[in-house]
């Protein structure tokens, strides 16, 4: 098909379609008659058959954001035009039975209404004049060429972005002539080595046979084109993206190994990784293409931040644990305290009784009063108000009792931090686990996820 467009623009042509008459006939190739009226089809047995041939030089652009795709190609329509008059004899016949006709005939000629389904834009190649030509064979198929540039839209969907497949069809068919009229057939191809690198990964394939018709106001239409299947190049976004976060989940575990006082380590390392995943997230969002819900990279960086966030809130829980426990032990202390200030007053009153006589008789009763309100026994004083025996032993008492609670203390503290750590042990296991059911899942549903 190459060969032609440059045979083309060197082959000279006449400039207006020639109409048999006895005079003009001549040595032209061939000749529509006086009658010819281009606004008809022309007349054949059966619908009149037009093949389509299609050539991808190259897909130039494919749009995520508006949806499109932009063509580079070479379109050739060829059918038979049952009206023309050949002249046999004519030496302007070329070795392989074909007239290059002239572009100028077109507009005196019957055209195929053709009509590519979904075109955005259909731009000819323009250097001089039109980069397209006509051929004129001797059994009156007539090939009409054209270099152009088409924008068609593809409905893609990225649920499954940046693990998606999209499906574009390149339609072409008749827009008023149903398929008694005209009948479309086609072939295509597509120039690899020529083809720049896109985003997705093309292979041109064949219609399904369901896309060749379609049936419109109780019409079926003939149509033909091929399709496009397009895989995203999946390297560039694992790397910057599904790398990094998963390396941030795994980084998040060895928090698990911290002490639970460290807190300023601890709880840098979680917020600076729930910070950075909360910032991966909007610029993924920000550059990913539109979807209906979350996309797949979207639903990826949601999963780590809710992971992070689970093994912040876990840490927050043991923070919490000491919390109480210090609180536990504040309000232990304030109540120590206080029975010591009672004790302490208590002790100062029972010096005060060995003062001279004329106040002895007030501090006893002093005594007395203080005593019934701490609830001790006025037993332990003499007559005299001096120190018995069983004072001693109260003291005794008291001694072994505090004792007693330090131990309990230290016991419960003890008790605390080994609940702390099988707190961290039993996440330091389930939250691998967890993330480890979430990719056996997430994976195969995306990988083999097909939306088309």
């Amino acid at each position: 098909m190459q060969p032609f467009i440059f045979l083309l623009l060197l082959y000279p042509t006449a400039g207006d379609v020639p109409v048999c008459t006895k005079e003009k006939m001549g040595m032209n190739p061939f000749c529509f008659p006086p009658d010819y009226n281009k606004d008809l089809i022309p007349p054949t047995n059966q619908s009149l058959h037009i093949h389509v041939e299609t050539y991808i030089f190259e897909v130039s652009k494919i749009d995520d954001m508006t949806l499109t795709m932009t063509f580079e190609l070479y379109m050739d329509l060829m059918w038979e035009e049952s009206r023309i008059i050949i002249n046999h004899t004519s030496p302007s016949w070329g070795s392989a039975g074909n007239f290059m006709g002239s572009t100028n005939f077109i507009p005196e000629m019957w055209l195929p209404d053709i009509q590519i389904y979904m075109c955005k834009q259909f731009r000819k190649r323009q250097i001089v004049t039109d980069v397209a030509g006509l051929i004129i064979f001797k059994n009156r198929n007539v090939l009409y060429t054209v270099s152009t540039e088409v924008i068609i839209a593809c409905p893609m969907k990225f649920s499954a972005y940046p693990l998606d497949r999209q499906l574009c069809k390149f339609l072409i068919g008749s827009y008023i002539h149903d398929d008694t009229q005209i009948v479309f057939t086609g072939s295509f191809g597509h120039d690899l080595a020529n083809q720049r690198a896109q985003q997705y990964e093309l292979n041109a394939m064949q219609l399904d046979h369901n896309d060749t018709f379609i049936f419109y106001a109780n019409r079926t239409f003939s149509q033909t084109g091929f399709q496009v299947e397009l895989t995203r190049r999946r390297t560039p976004i694992l790397l910057q993206v599904y790398l990094t976060t998963g390396l941030f989940v795994v980084v998040s575990w060895i928090s698990f190994i911290v002490p639970p006082e460290v807190v300023p380590g601890r709880m840098s390392l979680l917020v600076t990784l729930f910070l950075v995943l909360v910032n991966i997230f909007n610029f993924v969002s920000a550059n990913a293409p539109k979807a209906e819900g979350l996309t797949a990279v979207e639903t990826w960086v949601v999963s780590c931040i809710i992971h992070v966030f689970g093994v912040l809130a876990e840490y927050a829980l043991i923070l919490k644990m000491i919390q109480n426990l210090k609180r536990e032990e504040s309000t232990e202390r304030r109540k120590e305290h206080k029975h010591f200030e009672r004790k302490s007053k208590l002790e100062k009153s029972k010096e005060n009784l060995y003062k001279p006589n004329f106040q002895k008789e007030h501090l006893v009763k002093q005594v007395t009063e203080q005593t019934s309100l701490n609830g001790e026994d006025e037993s332990n004083f003499n007559k005299n108000g001096n120190p018995s025996m069983s004072s001693t032993r109260e003291d005794s008492r008291l001694h072994n009792a505090k004792i007693f609670k330090q131990l309990k203390r230290d016991l419960k503290v003890e008790k605390n931090k080994k609940l702390q750590e099988n707190v961290d042990s039993i996440a330091m296991y389930l939250f691998p686990c967890i993330f480890l059911v979430f990719n056996s899942i997430y994976w195969p549903y995306y990988l083999f996820y097909i939306e088309y």
